[in-house]
């Protein structure tokens, strides 16, 4: 059998691993013999009928959506001996077989050779387009190509060529890839150090950007921008690569995942692409798992609200939920709770769209939508799994919250999500799905809505000038407040990057749905009325919490504005 390379020999066998092509079982055995013969992995599963050359051909040809060629009936042209140095060819294993307006065709063996197009259309100035084609056919027409070339005959063995392995910095010079890689590579690093939740990579007609969304708040990071823009299709296949995605396919959005290792901590990706006019975004969403870690006390709760919320999901039964926009920290919530009440002797199971964050001794589900596998159809077989705990990811319809609050009547305690405005509003949402009240009223034990706000650096705030009582008045403080209160403002430095703000805080509203509120919802009382009877048991709204965090210095009027405007 022809040799290769060991990356491009090591890239095989990983391909047909990840096809279930070769078991773990037989990749040991594979292993074990070749150091027994003296002879290479792939030759040795040659050797054992476990790969044969038309497999792989084709595996690599539908994997990356390649077309195949023949390279028997190609005459070697002298151009290509020309263009393309015969010494590179041999290193690298792959073959340029014909030039067709502009293009220059390649054939590959395998993938490890994606990541060095962009060097070859920067020796050839061509672009190059890419084919599968056999490695017996490679290695033919590779003699064929240098042969005539005496210097480069001796490094070739007309019976079997073995490649030279290049030294990795070397191989780092002529990678193209290797740009590409090391600029995935400190972008994603330098997200997460800057503790980012989310990292795009846009393009527009004129120029390319990445942005970072940290604290909440998308920020464009220039010093990118340029090789960005030189490179923005490479870059683009790069994330593809790691994302197990389609390279070829530029037309349809596509989905991936991905782990990247920063430091000595393992961090998930979880990759969009969408196509658009001016060529493919993507988002990339980093979920640091340090962020499931955090105990409830630490998440900046008043005393009050946190004793209502342990007593909730400390209950035998009883449905809890967790309202907020996209983005306001529910999931950490959730998790933090589910850490909470976690023990050897609960069974827990939770559908998760997607699973952000993994937590020991939990049973944890991935929703399909695509298959057909919802949060209401994983809720059905999660109660026949005998769980004490369940957690569905989101409420999106009627079904599944039917579901969720006769499970929660049926001695389980339920967890889940809503997208509404405030606690209270959520009762109204629960009415207008069609829920009846005598449900909600005696399924319902709490209601949490949350938004994430900036907080003001506390080693540049100074006095806000520019807030005045009149502008406090607006928002709900009192007169004899809005003429003493002092508010902060971070006016920038180096330990916030000039920004004013430094870190996130909580800022929480805690709905007890008790006796009373339970037979106001009975009696069908408005969201006002519920709000007022809540109000006379102790309820404190987000914007309560936030006056005392603009009053404490924590929280910016801007902050407060852009965070719990909408939500008054």
């Amino acid at each position: 059998m022809p040799r290769l390379d060991d990356t491009s020999e090591q890239n095989i066998l990983n391909m047909l691993m990840e096809h279930s092509m070769v078991s773990a079982e037989q990749m040991h055995r594979i292993t074990t013999m070749s150091k027994e013969v003296g002879k290479s992995k792939l030759e040795t599963a040659f050797e054992l009928n476990l790969a044969d050359e038309k497999k792989i051909l084709n595996l690599l040809s539908k994997t990356y959506s390649l077309d195949i060629v023949d390279l028997k009936p190609y005459k070697v042209d002298e151009k290509l001996k020309k263009i393309v140095d015969a010494r590179y060819i041999v290193e690298n294993s792959l073959v340029p077989f014909e030039i067709s307006n502009g293009t220059l065709k390649i054939a590959i063996p395998d993938a490890s050779k994606l990541s060095l197009m962009k060097n070859l259309k920067t020796i050839t100035k061509m672009d190059p387009e890419l084919y599968a084609a056999s490695i017996s056919d490679i290695n033919d027409f590779i003699i064929r190509l240098v042969g005539e070339d005496t210097a480069e005959t001796k490094k070739v063995d007309s019976k079997k060529i073995k490649l030279v392995q290049v030294k990795k910095k070397e191989r780092d010079l002529v990678e193209v890839g290797s740009e590409v890689i090391v600029f995935g590579e400190k972008i994603i690093s330098e997200a997460i150090d800057l503790g980012a939740s989310d990292i795009h990579i846009e393009a527009f007609r004129n120029t390319a950007n990445i942005r970072f969304r940290i604290d909440g708040i998308l920020k464009t990071m220039e010093e990118h921008t340029k090789f960005l823009k030189e490179n923005y299709n490479a870059v683009v296949t790069r994330i593809k690569i790691i994302s197990k995605l389609d390279i070829a396919e530029r037309r349809m959005p596509q989905d991936g995942a991905s782990t990247f290792k920063h430091g000595d901590k393992e961090v998930d990706l979880r990759i969009s692409i969408l196509p658009t006019k001016n060529n493919e975004r993507i988002v990339m969403r980093i979920l640091n798992k340090e962020a499931g870690d955090k105990r409830l006390d630490e998440l900046g709760f008043e005393e009050k609200d946190l004793a209502k919320l342990v007593k909730s999901i400390t209950s035998p039964q009883g449905m809890v939920l967790v309202t907020g926009p996209t983005g306001s920290g529910k999931t950490t919530t959730l998790y933090s709770i589910l850490k909470h009440i976690n023990n050897p002797a609960m069974n827990i199971l939770t559908a998760e769209d997607p699973v952000e964050y993994e937590l020991e001794g939990v049973g944890q589900v991935q929703v399909r939508d695509d298959i057909g596998y919802t949060f209401a159809s994983a809720l059905r077989s999660f109660l026949r799994q005998d769980p004490e705990v369940i957690l569905v990811g989101e409420i999106r319809d009627k079904d599944t919250v039917d579901i969720a609050l006769k499970a929660a009547l049926t001695g389980h305690l339920v967890f889940s999500t809503l997208h509404t405005n405030d606690a209270p509003s959520t009762i109204t949402r629960l009415q207008n799905m069609g829920t009846p009240n005598y449900l909600i009223s005696a399924a319902l034990s709490l209601i949490m809505a949350q938004r994430l706000a900036r907080k003001t650096c506390t080693e540049c705030r100074v006095i806000d000038e520019s807030v005045t009582p009149q502008l406090l008045n607006a928002i709900g403080f009192l007169p004899e407040q809005s003429t003493r209160a002092r508010i902060y403002v971070g006016k920038g430095c180096n330990k916030c990057g000039g920004s004013g703000y430094k870190g996130r805080m909580g800022i929480y509203e805690v709905l007890d749905v008790d006796k009373q509120l339970k037979q106001g919802v009975l009696s069908n009382l408005g969201q006002n009325e519920l709000v007022a009877l809540a109000k006379k048991n102790g309820f404190r709204t987000m914007q309560h919490m936030g006056h005392d965090l603009l009053l404490s210095g924590d929280l910016a009027y801007k902050e407060y504005d852009r965070v719990l405007s909408m939500s008054g």
